[in-house]
């Protein structure tokens, strides 16, 4: 019989994060592995169920049933620890040496590592001193290169627009064929357009969230519940999880729904560090048309502008009203208040400064509200057929001869302008090698290297505006024209209402003495396109 028999517990564990080998290193092989050797030895009595860790990182300790197994030891309920070998204890090289050489020694604990021949109560100290830490940073340095690895093949999916993540955004599904591919999930992806769509109309995110729960959609925590998907989140609060404010606005916010893949968002700093932290938006990974869009880019686009406007309702209110975040002062580029005053049965709606109503240091700027609507919907009908007589316009300019045409080639200008600037700097060089020779002197080197270079940065000006001009000419010219489309869809439109806002107009302006500024999207596009055509006015006969 031996002197002594240890109370000895078994401890598993096994992360395929770690790279960790399914078969050899399973759960089941490292119990039948510490049970047929606890057998063998006759000092070794097992008296408790194995400590199992199925699925947890070796890199740290924060582990349930370690913990459990840790609180077992210092409760002097056991005297030993056997595990399959080292690396299924721990891939911390600085922790695990801790734990091994200074705190089971000192709590009086025999540690045991089967295939790694470590007995703590037979080795030999100085041998196990230079041995079991070498083992330790050997699987310290696995598992760190095999943390690289997952995280270099994670990058590359992510660069090349492949979706790594565990569940896909409401309103997308994996791919059958490809699980790194998001296609549109068809039973939910219209509710998600009807957000955007209820937005536009004027409708708050609060009130969206309402209407989606008295419809009876499902959230969507509640329709991955339904599909089978095990998900759980701290959003939830109760038995059901029902749209929220949240919820909506993190839809009316994602830019997946225009077919950008953002990827990369949070993530722990090292393999050591389980601490998972939001990154910098600069550091995101994104990739455009990723997958197929919801929502278009100037649905998404006006949505995040309105959003970071005061589009607040009253208690009473489904809608916000007509104008919420659209008027502005003129001049203290505040927002204009709306006010209701009573009069006998009727109403006076009219908007004032906000700026003058909370402090006085800018005029009323006061404009009635039925004034407003009407001059801003002549406005937009004015702007309308504008832009239809420049799409018309363009397209005789398309019809005209080649040879009428005042395009040239923009491509030899550019190449000319390299050529020139190559040349002077070639200039530039030579003229100390002239100096040197004495052809010059250095009055003469300086005066010609001032005016060298002066040459060569008006050159490169050139270069840019000419570029430049390129770009708009095919910009203006010959591609599709997507601005053009938007304002032609409201060419009928009987009546003012936020949708076409939102579509068309950034922002309202109220001067003095009632006068209206609408400040137009696509203003730059529309400019561009107006100096194109002028150029063609004495051809075409046309006044724009």
């Amino acid at each position: 019989m031996p002197d002594k028999v240890y109370r000895t517990a078994i401890y598993c564990r096994l992360s395929r994060e770690d790279g960790d080998k399914v078969e050899s290193n399973s759960i089941a092989s490292q119990r039948a592995i510490c049970e047929d050797y606890i057998a063998r030895h006759e000092d070794l009595e097992l008296v408790c169920e194995p400590f199992v860790d199925d699925g947890y990182s070796g890199v740290s300790f924060n582990r349930p049933q370690f913990k459990k197994l840790e609180e077992a030891i210092r409760k002097g309920a056991l005297d030993c620890i056997v595990v399959k070998d080292l690396s299924r204890f721990s891939r911390n090289y600085i922790d695990g040496g801790r734990y091994i050489e200074k705190i089971f020694p000192q709590l009086g604990i025999r540690f045991i590592a089967i295939n790694d021949a470590y007995d703590s109560l037979t080795g030999d100290p100085q041998s196990d001193s230079f041995v079991i830490p070498f083992k330790n940073l050997i699987n310290d340095s696995y598992c760190k290169d095999i943390s690289m690895k997952i995280r270099s093949s994670l990058e590359v999916k992510q660069k090349s627009g492949e979706f790594v993540g565990s569940f896909a955004p409401y309103g997308y599904m994996k791919s059958p064929e490809n699980k790194n591919q998001l296609i549109v999930d068809e039973a939910v992806s219209e509710y998600v357009q009807m957000i955007f769509s209820m937005y536009k109309d004027g409708f708050s995110i609060g009130r969206i969230a309402k209407r989606l729960n008295q419809m009876g959609v499902l959230s969507p925590m509640e329709y991955k519940h339904s599909a089978g998907v095990k998900f759980d989140t701290v959003f939830k609060t109760g038995d059901t999880a029902k749209w929220t404010y949240k919820a909506v606005q993190r839809i009316l916010t994602n830019e997946v729904y225009i077919g950008v893949l953002a990827q990369g968002k949070r993530g722990t700093p090292n393999y050591k560090v389980r601490v998972v932290k939001s990154k910098d938006e600069s550091e995101w990974v994104k990739v455009e048309n990723a997958h197929e869009a919801l929502v278009s880019y100037e649905d998404f686009m006006a949505v995040k502008v309105m959003m970071q406007r005061d589009m607040r309702c009253s208690p009473d209110q489904d809608e916000a009203h007509l104008f919420s975040g659209f008027l502005f002062c003129g001049d203290c580029q505040q927002p204009m208040i709306r006010k209701t005053v009573p009069s006998k049965t009727k109403k006076y709606i009219y908007y004032v400064c906000s700026t003058n109503k909370h402090s006085r240091t800018c005029s009323p700027h006061s404009i009635a509200a039925k004034e407003v609507e009407e001059k801003v919907f002549r406005a937009i009908h004015d702007q309308i057929e504008l832009v239809i007589n420049l799409e018309h316009a363009l397209a005789m300019i398309e019809r005209l001869p080649s040879q009428s045409r005042k395009a040239f080639n923009y491509e030899a200008q550019i190449a000319k302008i390299e050529e020139e600037i190559e040349r002077y700097q070639k200039l530039k060089l030579g003229l100390y090698e002239n100096f040197i020779g004495g052809v010059i002197d250095k009055s003469e080197y300086f005066e010609f290297r001032n005016s060298y270079t002066k040459t060569i940065e008006n050159k490169q000006d050139a270069l840019l505006r000419v570029k430049k001009e390129m770009k708009q000419a095919v910009t203006t010219g010959t591609t599709e024209r997507n601005w053009v489309t938007l304002f032609k869809q409201y060419e009928n439109v009987e009546e003012l209402n936020r949708r076409v806002l939102m579509s068309l107009v950034d922002r309202i302006l109220i001067h003095e003495n009632h006068a209206i500024e609408i400040v137009f999207k696509y203003r730059d596009e529309y400019q561009q396109t107006l100096e194109y055509v002028l150029g063609y006015a004495d051809e075409l006969d046309i006044a724009v």
